[in-house]
């Protein structure tokens, strides 16, 4: 019988009426036993017997990358917060977490460094707006006096600072930028008093790194966990096995 016509009488019961797919075993009769399957796409339970050599040695490999890749998210994780509940305890100690929180130290001979550094995320609200429409006030009004030249530049350089990226955000090193100008006017100065007031730091993640070098006269080498940094350069042939 081919291997098509059993799997078409397997999904739709044989000659006999028999629907494979509810033929369980009960407690009444213990001789007969569930055979083995695997599940496909559809959520059906297929008898090894219908599947093809190749399906099942697929599954059974993808199953077993995704184990050491589970295993190896969960060593991490469990590297990462323990990490950080060591540095945590450490810089209690030494009373030097600085203010945004970030701690860095080194093991004795100087050759190993752990850091712990906070990101910050800065977010402008809505009053970026007026600040806007009153440094590009101040602009205007310079070209209408003085016409092409400095003032069209500055222009470019605010519309551009306030000018949202494709996730929606302003460019904070821009903002910042308009913040270092000092230009004598009371609508510039109005301007920047709302947007230091606009500004909202928020904490975001925090990144945990270790670096380690040879000698005191080298360079300190990030110990990078990441998995395209790891590919081996000649696998071992019983590795792909």
């Amino acid at each position: 019988m081919k291997k098509t016509q059993r799997y078409n009488e397997f999904m739709s019961g044989d000659a006999n009426g028999v629907d494979r797919m509810k033929h369980t075993p009960t407690k009444g009769n213990p001789t007969m036993k569930t055979p083995k399957t695997l599940r496909d796409n559809n959520g059906n339970d297929i008898p090894l017997k219908y599947v093809a050599p190749y399906d099942r040695a697929r599954d059974a490999a993808t199953r077993r990358i995704h184990r050491r890749f589970a295993q190896a998210r969960h060593l991490l994780e469990t590297i990462v917060a323990e990490s950080i509940v060591e540095l945590d305890k450490l810089a209690s100690l030494k009373e030097s977490l600085g203010k945004k929180g970030n701690f860095s130290t080194t093991s004795f001979d100087g050759l190993i460094r752990v850091s712990i550094r906070q990101r910050y995320n800065i977010f402008l609200d809505e009053r970026v707006v007026k600040a806007r429409e009153l440094m590009l006030g101040y602009v205007n009004r310079v070209l209408s006096r003085v016409g092409e030249g400095d003032a069209k530049a500055l222009r470019l350089i605010v519309s551009e600072a306030f000018k949202a990226n494709g996730q929606g955000f302003l460019s904070t090193s821009r903002i910042f930028s308009l913040l270092r100008m000092e230009i004598n006017d009371p609508d510039w100065h109005e301007a920047k008093e709302i947007l230091q007031d606009a500004i909202k730091p928020q904490k975001g993640k925090r990144y945990l790194s270790c670096d380690v070098r040879r000698n005191l006269q080298e360079d300190f080498s990030t110990i990078r966990l990441d998995i395209a940094d790891c590919w081996p350069d000649d696998p071992a042939p019983e590795a792909a096995k």
